[in-house]
């Protein structure tokens, strides 16, 4: 017997997860040096208009890093007076590794709740 051919359907989103690295952990611990927080392997995936290119996903990142980079800060840390006033484009690129992806699948058959 031939098993049936699964079908899923793709999400028209793009992915972008966003991992951050050293220098955020470092300001994180400076700033709150209570309750230490380490390396986390675990990322924020932020679903995106579907763009056509992998270009125009990193033009749209660059025109939107800062909503990101207040948005991480903002999980570990609420009180803005602390957060790095210089947020530019190289400094996100410094704090966070940024990984793309085009192709979402969503494999569940219930409907996507948004909080």
């Amino acid at each position: 017997m031939i098993e049936p051919t699964l079908y899923y359907e793709t999400i028209n989103r793009n992915a972008v997860l966003i991992k951050a690295k050293k220098p955020f952990y470092d300001w994180i611990n400076y700033v709150d040096p209570e309750f230490p927080v380490i390396d986390n392997d675990e990322g924020t995936v932020y679903l995106i208009k579907e763009q056509k290119t992998k270009a125009k996903i990193e033009s749209w990142l660059k025109k939107n890093f800062d909503q990101l980079f207040k948005n991480e800060l903002r999980d570990y840390h609420t009180d803005e007076n602390d957060w790095p006033q210089k947020r530019t484009y190289k400094v996100f690129q410094e704090w966070f590794t940024v990984e793309i992806s085009s192709m979402i699948v969503d494999l569940q058959d219930t409907e996507i709740v948004k909080n």
